[in-house]
């Protein structure tokens, strides 16, 4: 059973339980005050010789009784239905609607008022909870069969008297039936609840401070709780609370947690009693659960010895020589060590987790025969993985011993520079204004890389020369057949010169000399970065037939066309309209309509030069000349004999630049 104690307010669930138990204990749901109706069956206990399991106590008769009412009075029991009293039973015969009774049973009639005869029919013994179907129609013997749920009448008002199935809202109690046949529902009220003090049932209606100090006698009602005699509170020993945000600055419950996290804000970290001056004798190391309970245990039996002072269970030790430097830290002495034991030290709980750990860590050390009254400082590692990283110490403060290091000298308490000793060369080393005098230098030395166009002393790094090297000439390729180009190693940059092949001349005809073949036309363009491209070549064109077009990846320049007529040299080729400056081919001249002295046209000249000469008739009828440059025409032939000449193939030329 939930019970009332001291300052406990009983929750929802806790008053449930207890009416369950209640209910429980009583095998019926309880009911609480007049009117209430009982929404289960009432169960009692069977009937001894000793008393009856239900009693009703005699009276007198209702004046005015409602169906369903039952009451006793010293002539028997009664009860009210169909609006009709029926009753007594008794030792008598019973007493009811019906006018007459055969031995004790009531005669009831029709509606006519006939009576309704007994069959005659006896009702033979039969098994517990058995329904009696009578024959559906004339005479039979009765009939016994188990009750199905066809059996069971639906709830209504009207026909049975029943009520109308209804679901009662969430945390309602049904309180009755109305009129109407419906269930009736309300939420319970401090009232149904019995037991409560009324100190205790004001303050759960009210809830005020002022309710709480009437059913709490040392609570003053003020707002917050405040006893008047500042009672102790007794905390269990795993009692917790909320820990505060850190730096909370207020009247807050500090937690243990809170006041740990406090204390190791702080670089400070408790005083060590010895610290290590040198490696501890041979030990094995065991890191535990990534440093909590990690330990360092002699290999050998013998008492520990720091500093020149024995150690003691409990001492907190500084180790800060260990030759693997993750063994380091702070520790305890769990065991002290003897002739037939080794020491055992265990990493103190407060300096055992990577998050305690930080560089900037500082702990004192009370004794020791030399490192007595010192400061040391963790400057390994910031959180380091404990088992694995360096945990190292330096001494910032105290009377320890100090030696000058390499190009240092001590003089008392104060350093200075050695002059007479060698700087380390091995060592990374700043120096600042310093001369150098004529320094061999091995390796791969470096400096700093000046802007360009600095025009001094200061050293030139291999960047600075590559810089300023950019756009110089390096190599010029002359592409003369049709295939690949690739860069010339260094080169990031060129200009480019694409000429078609020039068309070659007309062949004489018999009336006079004929013309020259027009040259291919030229491209320029720049490119950089400079890339593998495709290369064409133009061929020169024969006697009366055009040049071809060279191309450059995507640039192009045509050939030279051949003469249309002897009045009109061939037209020179037009270059690609994507490149930066385009050249046409020049036209070549036309022949002379005669069959005596007559010369003919010459072919056009490209941007490398002029093309063939024509042919004459005064020696004979000479052939054109083929052309001399690249890309140029053919000259025309004189007269009937006179074959063109040649055109010259086109070509790429490429001037690379670094």
């Amino acid at each position: 059973m939930v019970t009332f104690s001291y300052g406990v307010v009983l929750t929802p669930g806790q008053w449930s339980l207890l009416f369950n138990q209640k209910q429980n204990v009583l095998g019926y749901t309880p009911v609480n005050r007049a009117g209430d109706t009982m929404l289960g069956p009432l169960v009692t206990t069977p009937s001894n010789v000793n008393g009856a399991g239900f009693s009703i106590l005699p009276g007198v008769a209702p004046e005015n009784p409602v169906d369903g009412m039952y009451w006793a009075t010293i002539d028997g029991l009664f009860y009210q239905i169909g609006g009709a009293t029926v009753g007594p039973f008794g030792t008598g015969d019973v007493a009811g609607p019906p006018t007459s009774v055969v031995n004790r049973i009531a005669v009831f009639s029709t509606t006519d008022g006939a009576e309704l005869a007994d069959s005659g029919i006896s009702l033979g013994s039969q098994a517990a909870n058995l329904l009696l179907a009578t024959p559906g129609a004339g005479a039979g013997a009765p009939r016994f069969r188990l009750m199905v749920g066809a059996d069971l009448p639906t709830p209504q008002t009207v026909a049975l008297g029943g009520v109308f199935s209804s679901t009662a809202p969430t945390h309602n109690f049904a309180t009755g039936i109305n009129a109407s046949g419906y269930l009736t529902f309300a939420q319970p009220a401090l009232g149904d609840i019995s037991g409560l003090a009324a100190n205790m049932a004001a303050f759960l209606a009210a809830g005020t401070s002022a309710q709480l100090a009437a059913t709490m006698a040392d609570e003053t009602g003020s707002g917050p709780l405040v006893f008047a005699t500042n009672p102790t509170i007794a905390h269990a020993a795993a009692s917790t609370a909320v820990t505060q945000t850190p730096g909370d600055n207020s009247t807050h419950l500090a937690t243990t947690a809170y006041v740990q996290a406090a204390i190791y804000a702080t670089t400070t970290l408790p005083a060590c009693r010895l610290a290590t001056t040198t490696a501890l004798a041979s030990v094995t190391y065991a890191n535990g659960a990534s440093g909590v309970g990690a330990t360092l245990t002699a290999s050998a039996n013998g008492a520990l010895t720091v500093d020149g002072v024995a150690a003691n269970v409990n001492d907190v030790i500084l180790v800060k020589n260990q030759a693997s430097t993750f063994q380091n830290g702070i520790y305890t002495v769990t065991a002290t060590g003897s002739a037939g034991a080794p020491f055992v030290l265990t990493r103190a709980t407060y300096y055992n987790l990577a998050a305690e750990i930080d560089l900037g860590d500082q702990t004192f050390v009370t004794g020791g025969a030399t490192l007595g009254a010192t400061t040391f400082v963790q400057n390994g590692t910031e959180n380091p993985v404990i088992g694995t990283n360096p945990i190292t110490f330096a001494q910032t403060a105290g009377v320890g011993a100090y030696t000058a290091g390499n190009g240092l000298t001590l003089v008392g308490t104060q350093f200075a520079i050695d002059p007479t000793i060698t700087v380390d060369k091995t060592t990374a080393q700043t120096l600042s204004n310093k001369t150098l005098a004529s320094p061999a230098m091995t390796g791969i030395p470096s400096a700093p890389t000046p802007a360009q166009g600095n025009n001094s002393t200061q050293i030139a790094t291999t960047a600075f020369v590559d810089l300023a090297a950019a756009g110089t000439l390096i190599n010029v390729q002359a592409i003369t057949s049709s295939g690949t180009y690739s860069p010339t190693a260094g080169a990031t940059r060129g200009i480019v010169f694409v000429t078609g092949g020039g068309a070659g001349g007309t062949t004489g005809t018999g009336s006079g000399s004929e013309s020259g073949g027009g040259a291919g036309g030229t491209t320029l363009f720049y490119m950089a970065p400079l890339s593998a491209q495709s290369v064409t070549i133009g061929a020169g064109g024969g006697a009366g037939a055009a040049g071809g077009s060279s191309a450059f990846g995507t640039i192009t320049a045509n050939g030279g066309s051949a003469a249309a007529s002897q009045n009109i040299g061939g037209r020179g080729g037009a270059a690609s309209g994507t490149g930066n400056l385009n050249l046409a081919g020049g036209d070549g001249a036309c022949g002379t309509n005669a069959t005596g002295n007559s010369q003919a046209g010459g072919g056009g000249s490209s941007y490398w030069g002029g093309g063939g000469s024509g042919g004459q008739t005064v020696n004979g009828h000479s052939a054109g000349a083929s052309a001399q440059a690249y890309g140029a025409g053919g000259g025309g032939g004189a007269y009937s004999a006179g074959v063109g000449g040649n055109g010259a193939n086109g070509v790429v030329v490429v001037f690379e630049f670094k």
